[in-house]
């Protein structure tokens, strides 16, 4: 049974169910709406699949001038520890998404290093 929140712009009891219209102000319960750890979720959704993205564009782009570089570097260490499911381990509701989250952060940050590695060996 879906359990009741109140409506952000009403104060209106409404039920957290997805979808769920309020009659008086008609605001929507979305996915983010509800309890902290679907925000904590999409958090961590977005940091594994957008921020390697971010990264490796900021690499390839940096890779004109070494303290641009170096920057780039410091700023891809930053979003790997940022980013580092071991911050989120209160979510995690299956050993499957913890070995998915866990997959997808080391792959990516792998492939990231040997980019940068590439990039290094080359301009020497």
């Amino acid at each position: 049974m879906s359990d009741f929140i109140d409506c952000p712009d009403c104060n209106n009891k409404i039920l957290s169910r997805l979808g769920t219209i309020c009659p008086s102000c008609g605001f929507t319960v979305g996915y983010f709406n509800g309890d902290k750890r679907r925000k904590s979720y999409g958090k961590l959704f977005a940091f594994n699949v957008f921020t390697p993205f971010l990264v490796f564009f900021t690499i390839i782009f940096s890779q004109i001038n070494i303290y641009s570089f170096i920057l780039a570097i410091l700023f891809a260490i930053f979003m790997a520890f940022k980013s580092c499911p071991i911050y989120f381990k209160d979510i995690f509701t299956s050993n499957f998404e913890k070995a998915l989250f866990w997959g997808i952060w080391i792959v990516f940050n792998s492939l990231l290093i040997v980019l940068v590695a590439n990039i290094s060996y080359k301009s020497i």
